[in-house]
């Protein structure tokens, strides 16, 4: 009886919202500010709302998006010269079902392509890894480590989050596999982004 409730629940509540607000996400004030010339030598912002863009988190590394039924997208990376790099993305779907769908395909992607590396980097190998954390409606960690001649070359890291009809992620490469550090940012906008039409019924 439960599921079947959920069930109703996550196909009947559809989003009416037509686009993103502007600042709405959290990194978003800062990304949009214009950067000093001797802070823009050491990093850069990009910001888009390309609807088909692939999720951050892309274990099997997808040119674009794989996953149906979007309504809006935005996404902030930050990269600086260390090298490393950070993101912020949020995407949402006309259903709570279409969220879930993708969290879904996300986290058996994992799966399949746990070891899948780059054809034209056939020395380096990826792992990818999923970790339990608590956010909104469901959530995982999930990141990668990159070896070669038996060493670890990078680490990533990221949280996806459902809340309603929104998918939330959050990644870096700085420091070791530790999704629990992305958990904050990511209940903030767990809340905040029930204030968007629709998204949390």
């Amino acid at each position: 009886m439960i599921s079947m409730t959920l069930s109703v629940l996550l196909a009947f509540s559809p989003v009416t919202l037509a686009e993103i607000p502007k600042n709405f996400l959290l990194t978003e004030p800062e990304a949009r500010k214009p950067l000093a010339p001797n802070i823009a030598e050491e990093q850069s912002y990009k910001i888009s709302d390309e609807l088909d863009a692939p999720l951050e988190l892309n274990p099997c590394a997808h040119r674009r998006a794989v996953d149906r039924d979007r309504v809006a997208a935005r996404t902030i990376v930050l990269s600086t010269s260390a090298p490393s790099s950070s993101s912020e993305q949020l995407v949402i779907y006309k259903s709570p079902r279409a969220a879930h769908a993708a969290l879904t395909r996300l986290r058996a992607e994992v799966r399949q392509c746990a070891g899948k590396g780059n054809p034209s980097s056939p020395e380096v190998k990826f792992r990818w890894r999923t970790s339990k954390v608590k956010v909104g409606d469901e959530a995982a960690g999930m990141g990668y480590q990159t070896w070669q001649d038996g060493y670890v070359n990078d680490t990533a890291t990221g949280v996806v989050a459902r809340r309603g009809s929104a998918l939330l992620i959050y990644t870096t490469t700085e420091g070791a596999y530790q999704p629990g550090g992305l958990t904050k940012a990511a209940r903030k906008m767990a809340v905040k982004v029930c204030k968007l039409p629709g998204v949390c019924g």
